[in-house]
């Protein structure tokens, strides 16, 4: 609980950071018009979105069972995560379409200002990254790179507005807040593509059924893997059922083969969440033939 109360201090310092620096962007776009300042915003919003959802997915992760909620509430980050991407789909729309406007009709930017806000930006989102470094967390590494993508995007301001200072050409703020637009819009789709798929129940990203299949049939004792099921429960809580065909009838020896699974689905595929039923003689709607192992 201490490792929990660790991770979340920082995660919460490091949301205040983002919370006052999405002020500051704001601000800033108020004050000089700079829609690059605007687009860093719109990311400093996803990391908001990504420390956000970290901190609900330890908090869930620690609460205590609720009987008319047996799954815990653990998909209301992803909830959260679909109804914010959406809305930063909107706020990429405007940018582009503001930058459109822009470009056939250049608006002078006040540089001074824009470079002050996106220096605090960029310093801020420095700090917080660093705070994140280093942690084993899934959803605190997450987050950690979500920091480090929007202080090189703060990094990209600071470059446009020392550029407008020498050049005078104040198009290279639209041109900026664009290309801040696009990792924005990658962004929430990537993100919403993500809760879609775990409302869905698609297989998570980066496991293959089949592999793991044929893994768990390396397993001494186990004869065949059929009725496979894969889902997400929430961005770092996989759960997998499947019915295991053994030759043992003894059931101490069948526990054994089953801790034996789950051990090597919790090591190698980092499933923790398992429901496995043993059978002795095929079902009817097995998928797969293989001869007994071991």
């Amino acid at each position: 609980m201490h490792g929990h109360g660790d991770i979340s201090g920082k995660l919460k310092l490091a949301l205040v950071i983002n919370i006052s620096i999405l002020g500051v962007d704001l601000l800033g776009y108020f004050i000089s018009g700079s829609l690059a300042l605007l687009g860093d915003a719109g990311h400093v919003a996803t990391d908001v979105l990504a420390l956000g959802t970290a901190m609900i997915a330890i908090n869930l992760a620690t609460a205590e069972f609720h009987e008319e909620a047996t799954f815990g509430h653990h998909r209301a980050e992803v909830l959260a995560a679909i109804f914010n991407s959406i809305m930063l789909l909107a706020v990429c729309v405007y940018i582009f379409f503001r930058a459109y406007q822009r470009f056939i009709d250049p608006v002078e930017v006040k540089t001074t200002e824009m470079l002050v806000a996106a220096v605090i930006a960029l310093i801020g989102n420095s700090a917080a990254a660093y705070i994140l470094h280093g942690h084993s967390d899934i959803n605190v590494r997450g987050a950690y790179l979500h920091l480090l993508y929007d202080a090189l995007s703060s990094f990209g301001v600071v470059v446009g507005a020392v550029l407008i200072i020498f050049t005078g050409y104040h198009v290279i703020d639209s041109v900026i807040s664009v290309m801040i637009a696009v990792l924005v819009l990658s962004s929430s789709f990537r993100l919403l593509r993500e809760g879609i798929g775990i409302v869905m129940q698609w297989t998570p990203e980066g496991l293959d059924v089949n592999d793991i299949v044929e893994r768990l049939k390396e397993v001494e004792g186990v004869c065949d893997v059929h009725d496979v099921h894969l889902w997400t429960l929430c961005s770092s809580i996989y759960s997998f059922s499947a019915h295991i065909l053994v030759e043992e009838e003894n059931m101490v020896v069948v526990e054994q083969i089953k801790k034996d699974v789950r051990d090597l689905l919790h090591n190698e595929f980092n499933i923790r969440h398992t429901t496995l039923e043993t059978e002795c003689t095929e079902c009817g709607d097995q998928r797969i033939q293989t001869v007994c192992h071991g």
